[in-house]
């Protein structure tokens, strides 16, 4: 059998010996010290930008909502909402109520079919408007009226001023 010499006993070894176990000990305790330093600045900086890209996507979240409604809106201000129409001559032609209103109901359904519309798309095709308004014969009472566009304004609101006329028969 082999023998190894003692050399734990020998005071150079010894210190040897304890040198490599200090020097193991201290490098280890370095180690973790500048391991902790480097987890520690990089879970600093993991929980700012955590922090940055909570507070973004809020703002993207506030900044979409603000353009959905923004759109939303400006898509109902592009819209016709409403139709008025505005009988100029009623007094000279001496009409009831009864048949004024039943011919402005008359005209509103004639021309009800723009509500809803865009108005870039009711403005290209403002003279088709004007020609049904205008081409049609309106029978309240067995009298038959004319109408004639005089005024046409097309907006959220499409306002429509007319002036009335008997046909004769």
């Amino acid at each position: 059998m082999m023998h190894i010499p003692p050399y734990y006993k020998k005071p150079k070894w010894q210190a040897f010996f304890v040198g490599i176990i200090v020097g193991t000990m201290v490098g280890y305790l370095f180690f973790l010290y500048i391991y902790g330093e480097h987890t520690e600045r990089w879970i600093e900086e993991n929980l700012t930008l955590r922090k940055e890209l909570r507070n973004l996507e809020q703002d993207y979240e506030l900044l979409k909502k603000d353009t959905d409604d923004l759109s939303k809106q400006s898509e109902q201000l592009l819209r016709i909402k409403d139709v008025e129409i505005e009988l100029l001559n009623i007094d000279q032609l001496k009409l009831d109520r009864f048949t004024t209103l039943r011919l402005t109901a008359l005209i509103e359904d004639e021309i009800g079919a723009v509500v809803g519309n865009n108005i870039s798309s009711v403005s290209e095709q403002r003279d088709l408007l004007v020609r049904t308004i205008e081409n049609k014969t309106f029978k309240v009472n067995q009298i038959q009226y004319q109408v004639k566009v005089i005024y046409l304004t097309i907006g959220p609101t499409l306002d429509v001023s007319l002036e009335i006329s008997i046909q004769s028969s």
